[in-house]
């Protein structure tokens, strides 16, 4: 994966069609493989966990400002 140089999120949350950025992301094996199973039993994608999680991140950090 080739590292995107000038890219910036313009607003947390949702973004518009399109509006995506891939980033790479190195976790410990045992992080992995939690995810891997919650994904399992939440019948979910991994991307589709990290993204609810880092939105709920988001949203909680900007309600604290």
């Amino acid at each position: 994966m080739a590292p995107c140089y000038g890219t910036t999120a313009k607003t947390p949350g949702m973004t518009g069609p399109g509006d995506v950025v891939e980033i790479g992301l190195l976790l410990p094996a045992a992080w992995a493989d939690a995810l891997m199973e919650m994904s399992k039993r939440r019948r979910q994608s991994v991307g589709e966990l990290l993204r609810g999680m880092i939105d709920q991140a988001l949203v909680d950090d900007h309600a604290t400002r």
